[in-house]
C-alpha cells in the first residue's frame, strides 16, 4: 500500500487491524481513574494554593505569560514557581 500512512487504520498485512484497532480514541475508565488519582497525588504535594493554580493552568495549556496575567504576577515569578513545582514533583518521584 505505497503512499498510505502507517498511522491510519488500514488492514494489517497479516489480517490484523491497524493502530486504531489497538489504540482507541478514548481512555479506558480504569486508565482515566488512574490518571485522576496520580494528578490528585501530585497536587496534594503542593502546599500552596497559588502553586496549585499555576500547575492546573499549565496542565490546561495556558502559556507562562497567560498565567502571569491571570494571577497578577510577573513572568519571572511564574517561571520560578513552575521550576519549584517541577522540583517538588521530581523529588517525590525519586523518593518512591
Amino acid at each position: 500500500m505505497a503512499g498510505e500512512s502507517a498511522l491510519i487504520d488500514h488492514q494489517a498485512s497479516d489480517g490484523g487491524v491497524g493502530i486504531n484497532g489497538v489504540v482507541g480514541s478514548e481512555p479506558t475508565p480504569e486508565f482515566a481513574a488512574e490518571m485522576i488519582e496520580a494528578v490528585d497525588q501530585l497536587f496534594n504535594l503542593l502546599d500552596d494554593q497559588e502553586l496549585r493554580q499555576i500547575a492546573l493552568m499549565k496542565l490546561e495549556g495556558y502559556s507562562n505569560e497567560e498565567i502571569a496575567v491571570e494571577i497578577g504576577r510577573s513572568l519571572p515569578t511564574v517561571e520560578r514557581r513552575l521550576k519549584m513545582i517541577r522540583q517538588i514533583w521530581k523529588t517525590e518521584r525519586t523518593d518512591e
